[in-house]
């Protein structure tokens, strides 16, 4: 006997994908409709995973208010580590950088030595449920009336009490080279055995930049470090970087 569905149950990496069949006379249900969404859902987010990576599309940039206290998020896109898309569909209003963060990022810098304490900004998937409608069933003993009817794929900003890494770019598959070509050994290889596509981070979310701390009670609005997200390697990326060591840079206005 097959496991009941879990509606929105995405924490695994692989499963057996599982959709709807329909038939003239079937009797369709909440299950039948959730089945239905999360089956594109979870094909979307596997995709992204697998196939484009995790980090930044576009936009996303920080900035710090003057005081060296809130932040501001511009508008943009990123994937994060579980493939979901990230979407901020405006400028954010001013987000406190909470005083306790700061305060713990200079005792960690401190306490370890270090000559720099930074305040790490991450963005994460969030949904909120919204648009809650009356709901028709039941008794007199329901005990709430109402039930929210969307789900919003939203986002969440947090702060870390440190530096994100830079992330280091670099080939992990050993002696892709050989004789002046790729050896396809090796790298399919590296794709059977090497690649792990079946388990999902525990932490998904994706860094944005680093917030030099100024002193205990502020961060330093002239040092965001925006160099410390990860980039997804579109394929309008991928094309930068071949025109760049063609050194033939491409013309912005060609993506807009």
């Amino acid at each position: 006997m097959s496991e009941p569905y879990q509606p929105n149950g995405r924490r695994a990496g692989l499963q057996t994908p599982v959709r709807n069949r329909y038939f003239y006379g079937q009797l369709l249900g909440v299950y039948n409709f959730e089945l239905e969404t999360e089956y594109f859902i979870r094909q979307r987010s596997l995709l992204n995973r697998l196939i484009l990576g995790y980090g930044v599309v576009c936009g996303l940039n920080v900035e710090l208010t003057s005081d060296g206290r809130k932040v501001v998020i511009w508008p943009g896109l990123a994937l994060d580590k579980c493939g979901r898309p990230v979407v901020v569909g405006q400028k954010t209003a001013p987000i406190p950088v909470p005083p306790k963060v700061i305060q713990s990022a200079t005792d960690q810098a401190q306490g370890g030595g270090h000559d720099e304490a930074c305040v790490q900004v991450v963005i994460c998937y969030h949904e909120c449920y919204g648009d809650p409608v009356p709901v028709r069933y039941g008794d007199c003993d329901l005990a709430d009336p109402c039930a929210a009817s969307t789900v919003r794929e939203q986002y969440r900003i947090e702060f870390r009490d440190e530096c994100a890494p830079k992330p280091s770019p670099r080939c992990h598959v050993p002696d892709l080279l050989s004789n002046g070509g790729i050896d396809h050994d090796a790298l399919a290889r590296w794709v059977t055995r090497g690649r792990n596509c079946t388990s999902l981070p525990a932490d998904p979310c994706i860094p944005l930049a680093n917030l030099p701390v100024a002193d205990k009670s502020r961060c330093d609005p002239g040092g965001v470090d925006i160099g410390v997200r990860p980039v997804v390697p579109s394929n309008i990326v991928l094309l930068e970087l071949i025109l760049a060591l063609l050194g033939a840079p491409g013309d912005e206005s060609d993506y807009q």
